[in-house]
């Protein structure tokens, strides 16, 4: 058996997990399984256009709805570390038809939970994380960032089904002394993302010069105030996964978050002026047009720090370089 250490991604044809697969390809001389059933959002082709070293990495196809059999096991083989990105995301889709996002986010977390306690049990898993979000706090008031053991109230369907997987995890770590920790980011962008996220959903409008319609709500003097996010690229967020993983400690939760909060008019307007191109926006309701969504989202990020970890691009580097990445690879505006 080779020395390498070998690390599961589920969920890595996907666009947080693909960054994860990238990264730990540059990063190490690690062996890479993932293990996806590859859904609307996933794409091998973000693999293969990360210009990433295929000959270490091996693909199962397997969706994580169903538990694990022994062939399974045995085909995915000795395994190190697992990250669990695989998810089902989307706030819209999850108001229309939560029963994937319970079976994809709670079910197959629970499988996944089992699985790693048998790794775990046969003295062979090291670490397991858990991506998760910072919906599962719910709304963040002005001048409130969520630690990482605040109370839980999510808004809607997707939240929910995360926090249900999240609260599974910690039972798991507590339980039968797993070794987990629950990453809690929010608001990630990147390379190769799905256009329906907000970032290239902007761009495309640009393009296609439609009018944007910027998520605001109205305050007591009777204007508008947009929404604001803590904006994290996918990169910086596999870079403090890789830090917790050669960095071992205790610690059940994390908060991954960004350097800097930015309105939804500000990135609006700070995408028009990467791409040279003026941006057509008007204000939008949020609270008619997209109940369970909510305005404002904010972590603390303190812990992390504390521990050691630093930021290694800045929110609008990483910002520049998406948009021109994305100018140069419009396939990716076009799903």
């Amino acid at each position: 058996m080779s020395d390498k250490k070998r690390l599961l991604i589920t969920g890595g044809t996907g666009f947080i997990g693909h960054h994860m697969v990238e990264h730990f390809i540059h990063n190490t001389d690690w062996e890479i399984v993932i293990l996806d059933s590859i859904s609307y959002a996933g794409d091998m082709n973000r693999i293969v256009d990360s210009g990433v070293d295929l000959t270490r990495i091996k693909f199962i196809y397997h969706d994580i709805r169903a538990q694990f059999n022994d062939r399974l096991i045995n085909e995915i083989g000795h395994i190190d570390y697992i990250i669990h990105t695989a998810a089902e995301t989307h706030v819209e889709n999850s108001l229309k038809d939560p029963k994937p996002f319970v079976y994809t986010n709670v079910v197959g977390t629970y499988n996944m939970l089992e699985y790693a306690k048998t790794l775990y049990q046969a003295k062979i898993l090291k670490k397991y994380i858990q991506i998760s979000t910072d919906e599962v706090y719910g709304p963040a008031p002005h001048d409130t960032e969520w630690k990482e053991w605040d109370r839980l109230f999510p808004s809607n369907p997707y939240s929910a089904t995360k926090a249900g997987g999240d609260c599974l995890a910690l039972a798991y770590a507590k339980s039968f002394n797993l070794p987990i920790t629950v990453c809690r980011s929010m608001n990630n962008f990147g390379e190769r993302q799905h256009p329906e996220k907000f970032i290239p959903l902007i761009m495309k409008s640009v393009i296609e010069k439609k009018i944007i319609k910027v998520h605001a709500q109205r305050n007591k003097d009777g204007g508008w105030e947009s929404g604001s996010r803590l904006w994290l690229h996918a990169r910086n967020h596999a870079d403090a996964v890789f830090f917790l993983l050669s960095n071992p400690n205790d610690e059940l939760i994390i908060n991954i978050v960004g350097e800097r909060e930015v309105s939804n008019l500000d990135m609006v307007g700070l995408i028009s002026k990467f791409m040279g191109i003026e941006a057509k926006w008007e204000w939008f309701d949020f609270h008619s047009s997209r109940p369970g969504h909510d305005l404002r989202y904010a972590l603390d990020g303190t812990k992390l720090k504390s521990l050691g970890w630093k930021m290694p691009v800045s929110f609008e580097d990483s910002l520049k370089k998406t948009v021109e990445w994305t100018l140069e690879h419009q396939k990716y505006l076009a799903w």
